[in-house]
């Protein structure tokens, strides 16, 4: 069986069932990728290895989808988030800021309290103005610093009482005293997330634990919702979100960094040089969090609607700054190479059980042998191809 025709039976398969395939990608465990190997070999008659014997067009065909999907759902992501200059302005001078939060922002940056997030973005452009013009580089340094992008968790809008995010949850959503609830229709672009798990576009209800008030919660991509300042849950995908929607209104050149197998998101940014750089230290030196001791991503890709500046980024996640890496240059050549062996065995690792996410999406690129080249490659023919093709449509031959 050629490439292309493993790429014609996983098409079929998606047409026949995409709710199957759509979960099984959404989450990919080892459970779910051996539901679509077995599909693939015995309802679609794929063979195990090609007629040379060199690979397994199946094994081929699944890597590439699983690269295709994590690309064009941060593409979805830009496309979703194309928000008017008028929208984003008028999101910005919506709320009138909790006069703690004015007072902060005034203590902060040495500026009269401002009373919306727009006034506080003219006090930003104003602190980073040379010669009548701000410098777009420290303006966006002092952005991504800002309490306007800052993460904010789920928690009680009463009284602040925080629910913890994690997965595996310790608690279930009762015993924190959360329940999904039906959206009323009243909710400003509701979408799905991961929130303790992957959740689809649904609405929260906590009854806090602390003061028995009730409050609600969604994921929302619109600017009026994440810059909401009243306790309301903005988490990192949300961050990244409204990152990219003042990137975009500000011509900041901006491109998320995704792990593999681990929840997380952040973006690297641009000030005009060919260099790309990150801002916040747990991100920048995100092989630290290694150590944290909830498991292990396996690979960074970098993403955005312009191919060339996709690219599997991983190797600057594990090198240091003086050898042309993100990571800081307090990070000893041990404990690097510690790190790189942590994620090498979560790649290897067909269980999934030596990641964060308990997902399997490295191990599903390195048993198609896929080189750190190969991944950028396909990185950059997803977005050379969004809005032509669908990310489950490998209708080429493919050579690699």
């Amino acid at each position: 069986m050629s490439g292309s025709a493993a790429a014609s039976a996983l098409a079929a398969m998606y047409l026949k069932d995409k709710v199957l395939v759509e979960d099984s990608f959404n989450h990919l465990t080892a459970g779910a990728l051996q539901t679509l190997d077995d599909k693939l070999y015995q309802e679609y008659n794929c063979r195990h290895i090609t007629d040379d014997g060199s690979r397994d067009d199946c094994h081929l065909i699944l890597a590439k989808a699983c690269i295709r999907r994590i690309a064009h759902r941060c593409l979805d992501k830009y496309a979703r988030l194309q928000s008017s200059k008028e929208v984003v302005e008028d999101a910005l001078q919506f709320y009138t800021l909790p006069i703690e939060l004015q007072e902060q922002l005034a203590s902060k940056y040495g500026t009269p309290p401002p009373t919306t997030w727009y006034e506080s973005l003219d006090q930003l452009k104003s602190l980073s103005t040379t010669e009548d013009a701000y410098e777009q580089g420290k303006l966006w340094r002092l952005i991504l610093d800002h309490p306007m992008t800052s993460y904010v968790p789920v928690q009680c809008q009463s009284c602040g009482h925080v629910v913890p995010d994690q997965y595996p949850t310790q608690q279930t959503d009762a015993e924190v005293g959360l329940r999904e609830i039906a959206p009323t229709g009243d909710e400003l672009e509701l979408r799905a997330g991961w929130f303790r798990g992957p959740r689809q576009a649904v609405v929260f209800e906590l009854t806090c634990k602390g003061c028995n008030a009730v409050s609600k919660w969604y994921r929302s991509g619109h600017p009026q919702i994440l810059l909401n300042p009243n306790k309301w849950g903005r988490l990192c995908g949300d961050q990244e979100d409204l990152r990219l929607t003042l990137a975009e209104y500000l011509n900041t050149p901006v491109r998320l960094a995704v792990p593999l197998d681990w929840d997380h998101v952040w973006s690297e940014y641009s000030s005009g040089s060919s260099t790309w750089q990150v801002q916040d230290d747990s991100a920048r030196n995100f092989c630290c969090r290694l150590d944290e001791g909830i498991g292990s991503w396996t690979r960074v890709c970098a993403i955005h609607s312009n191919p060339e500046w996709c690219k599997d980024v991983t190797r600057d996640y594990l090198t240091i700054q003086q050898n042309g890496g993100r990571a800081d240059n307090n990070i000893d050549d041990k404990r690097m190479k510690r790190y790189e062996e942590i994620t090498k065995d979560a790649r290897m690792d067909k269980s999934g059980d030596l990641t964060q996410a308990k997902t399997v999406n490295g191990y599903v690129l390195l048993r198609a042998n896929l080189s750190h080249d190969s991944i950028t490659e396909e990185l950059q023919r997803a977005a050379r191809d969004f809005g032509t093709k669908k990310w489950w449509e490998l209708n080429y031959d493919d050579k690699s």
